[in-house]
């Protein structure tokens, strides 16, 4: 850079002239784009904003000066001076492929499926034994089999065995068994997984319960039907089927009944020892009201089509499609029907029974009320 007071030529990076010490100027730079002229020391054009600095261009590197990346972590193998190296087959037997996921095994309790007693593994939680320990009183001995697993305690009661106590109440085996009193059997089932005695009657009676509302209510709906009797009391009409017949059924009619009620009113004079007169008057009442009187008795029959009722004074014979409505009580069932204004009541059904068989399981039960009317109601749906 040139001094304009001397002309002495000074470095380019020098902001004073070495010769006489008066400030040095740098020229404007122009811009080699667009030509506009910056203030010295201007590092990008205030016209088009292109960069004025000159860049120097890298230096290209050879294959054989070109620094090799390193990873970012570096595995170094380290051997074992003190073990000898594993023959061939050692290694190929133990190779393992490492495109293979090795899986781990879970290890899970599988209940027993043996025949052990519960004394040699508790029931409640299938891990250790039961062990007899003995407790002396003042006045009494108690026997007691205890598991040191789980706390369960099991007490001798009369040839059997009360659950007692365990130390978590708030299992589901305690709740289930807490305080209850089994034999040795029902404990050694229960420990394979079994149930006791009670719960097979209750799940035997919820079952039975079952089959019974699924039977009524395939007789009712028209899908389920009775078993055809062979040669009933009855002559049959062109098509028609029986299939309930039932002796000793009571035919029962409401009857007005009137009862009168009296009463003397008035004094009475004695004349002599036996004679008196009495000077009065006698008033009565008479109320009358309906009560179920027992007409006959006698074998009723259904069809796919009647009703009948066969007795010794009275023979009943009742069109199914003229029922108006059918009561279910639990001896008998009451039917109202067309042109007749009294209900007839046949009673005494259920001195008989109804067997069944639903999902594999038969079943007798007493030929009730309710059983009656959904048979009743089934003919009246498939007419």
């Amino acid at each position: 850079m040139k001094c304009k007071q001397c002309g002495t030529e000074n470095p380019e990076e020098a902001r004073f002239c070495m010769e006489c010490g008066m400030e040095l100027e740098k020229e404007a730079e122009t811009c080699p784009s667009c030509g506009t002229l910056n203030p010295p020391n201007s590092k990008f054009c205030n016209e088009c904003g292109i960069s004025l600095i000159e860049k120097e261009e890298p230096h290209e590197t050879s294959e054989s000066t070109e620094i090799p990346k390193k990873p970012l972590v570096e595995v170094y193998e380290v051997e074992d001076d003190d073990e000898s190296e594993p023959s061939d087959e050692a290694s190929e037997a133990d190779e393992i492929d490492e495109g293979t996921p090795v899986e781990t095994k879970q290890v899970e309790y599988i209940p027993p499926t043996g025949s052990e007693s519960w004394r040699e593994l508790c029931p409640a939680c299938n891990h250790a034994r039961l062990t007899p320990k003995t407790y002396k009183g003042i006045l009494s001995t108690t026997n007691l089999l205890e598991c040191d697993y789980c706390g369960a305690v099991f007490e001798e009661k009369g040839g059997k065995y009360k659950f007692k106590a365990i130390y978590d109440i708030s299992s589901e085996f305690w709740k289930r068994y807490g305080r209850k009193t089994l034999t040795e059997m029902e404990w050694t089932r229960i420990t394979h997984g079994g149930i006791s005695d009670e719960e097979k009657q209750l799940m035997e009676q919820k079952a039975s319960q079952d089959d019974l509302v699924s039977f009524v209510n395939k007789l009712n709906s028209g899908t389920g039907n009775l078993s055809v009797i062979r040669n009933p009391p009855i002559i049959l009409k062109k098509g028609e089927e029986a299939c309930v017949v039932l002796s000793g059924v009571n035919l029962l009619e409401p009857r007005a009944v009137r009862q009168t009620r009296g009463g003397y009113a008035g004094p009475t004079i004695r004349v002599a020892k036996g004679v008196s007169f009495r000077m009065g008057s006698v008033s009565a009442r008479s109320e009358s009201h309906d009560e179920l009187r027992k007409i006959d008795q006698g074998t009723f029959v259904l069809t796919n089509k009647r009703m009948i009722f066969i007795g010794a004074k009275r023979t009943t014979n009742i069109d199914l499609r003229k029922i108006i409505s059918i009561t279910a009580y639990k001896d008998g069932i009451a039917s109202q029907r067309e042109n007749k204004q009294k209900t007839e009541y046949f009673t005494g059904i259920d001195r008989h029974s109804v067997s069944f068989t639903i999902n594999g399981r038969t079943h007798s039960v007493p030929f009730t009320g309710l059983i009656m009317k959904a048979a009743v109601e089934g003919k009246i749906r498939q007419i």
